[in-house]
């Protein structure tokens, strides 16, 4: 492996034992999961709601600075849309889209005409724009509240997604009810699991995560490596690691945020290791397990705090990622 000083891009490490391990498993016997699916199956998403909840939502005529602003406010990385004129649900704003922008602009543009363009610029404008370099799916996927868990949960895997607005009708027209994601479902089959056979089971049993190919970056990688990754990659977070493997942070997509709240549009070869001393105060932290944890250990963990994904190490090394997609996507697939 290069070195932190030769490295310009964040590079796939591949861990060949346990490269090994998964395809030995690969053909392993399915795991039977019947309580999993049936919870799923039974209860809607409706059921995921609490008795209070805010669902926060913007309109698209809003200002994008104002709009970013307002998910760092909240600590989320998406909100549904609303077109006023239209009177009808227009689509998610996520930071995938800031980070289309923001790549875009500095490819294509210089950093005065950046700045003054995306300080102007309105939400419906930023649409079209997506829409016009194909960056944006002409479909937007949504959820009945009367729908059950499983057809979201397949809905979130079938299309690549973490989140889905939940949308109900009335006489007056659409009503934006809440928004469904992978953590919300997994931590409600954490909080009502009833499989205790499956929850005992390690990692290592299940084949749960990926070994493989692993997208790291070191603390001096050019922030804008990392953006591309995101994008290229499909990938929403990067972990930082020493040259020996040894994990030091993980850098997310919700970070990204922070360059609209300083407006740092203009200095995206800083270093990785730099962005993250501009992190807010509140980040969840690391979550790290081994491949001898269990998966009951992994969703206990989900059901106290909120969890988007886990290092998963062996003597204090990076060897593996599990995503919330991993687990939600091993639950569904052991139909």
């Amino acid at each position: 492996m290069s070195s932190p000083k030769d490295v310009h891009r964040t590079a796939p490490v591949p861990i060949s034992s346990h490269a090994n391990y998964r395809k030995e498993h690969s053909h392993s016997p399915m795991i039977e999961n019947e309580p999993v699916l049936s919870s799923l199956k039974r209860h809607t998403c409706y059921d995921l709601l609490p008795v209070s909840h805010k669902v926060i939502v913007f309109d698209t005529s809003l200002l994008l600075k104002k709009a970013l602003a307002a998910l760092l406010q909240h600590g989320v990385q998406s909100a549904p849309l609303w077109d006023s004129a239209k009177q009808k649900f227009a689509g998610m704003l996520s930071v995938t889209d800031f980070i289309n922008l923001i790549i875009y602009y500095y490819d294509h543009a210089s950093y005065e005409a950046a700045i003054e363009e995306i300080e102007q610029l309105q939400i419906s404008t930023l649409r079209e724009f997506e829409i016009k370099l194909c960056l944006l799916s002409p479909i937007c996927i949504t959820i009945h509240p009367s729908d059950s868990l499983f057809d979201a949960a397949k809905l979130l895997m079938q299309n690549n997604l973490h989140r889905l607005p939940m949308l109900d009708t009335s006489e007056e027209g659409e009503i934006i009810v809440s928004v469904i994601t992978q953590y919300k479902i997994l931590k409600y089959l954490a909080a009502n699991n009833n499989d205790e056979a499956l929850m005992t089971k390690t990692l290592r049993e299940l084949n749960i995560g990926t070994y493989t190919n692993l997208q790291v970056a070191y603390p001096n990688t050019p922030l804008i490596e990392i953006l591309h990754m995101f994008i290229s990659k499909k990938i929403s977070a990067v972990p930082i690691v020493a040259e020996d493997l040894t994990v030091l942070d993980v850098y997310e997509k919700y970070d990204v945020l922070a360059l609209a709240r300083e407006s740092t549009y203009s200095n995206l070869k800083m270093p990785v290791g730099e962005a993250l001393l501009k992190r807010w105060p509140d980040f969840e932290g690391i979550h790290s397990c081994t491949l001898s944890d269990t998966l009951g250990d992994i969703m206990e963990t989900m059901r106290r705090m909120p969890v988007h994904r886990f290092v998963v190490l062996e003597n204090n090394k990076l060897i593996g990622l599990v995503s919330l997609s991993d687990i939600l996507g091993f639950l569904l697939n052991t139909e």
